[in-house]
């Protein structure tokens, strides 16, 4: 994979490309979850933008809605990939 630059991951299917990840906060339950970026862009396409405002309109904490409690008390985390991990990577 070429990297181009300005690196930019604004949508799902860039960070795809990337290969990084991305996890959520659930502060009003402090749950975490690990989201899987390829079933992301599978459900919401390649071109959804990924910043904290745009995921929180499509991501909940279910557990929180069913409970009548805050369910959009979120904080979004990007995992960057180690240089070991990402694909065509060679020393």
């Amino acid at each position: 994979m070429t990297m181009k630059f300005p690196f930019v991951e604004d949508t799902l299917g860039k960070k795809l490309e990337a290969g990084t990840g991305m996890s959520v906060d659930f502060l009003t339950c402090r749950r975490h979850v690990v989201l899987d970026v390829a079933a992301l862009v599978e459900r919401l396409g390649p071109d959804q933008p990924c910043l904290h405002w745009d995921l929180a309109k499509v991501i909940f904490c279910h557990e929180c809605r069913r409970a009548g409690r805050d369910d959009q008390n979120l904080q979004f985390t990007n995992h960057a990939s180690s240089p070991d991990k990402r694909k065509g990577w060679s020393p």
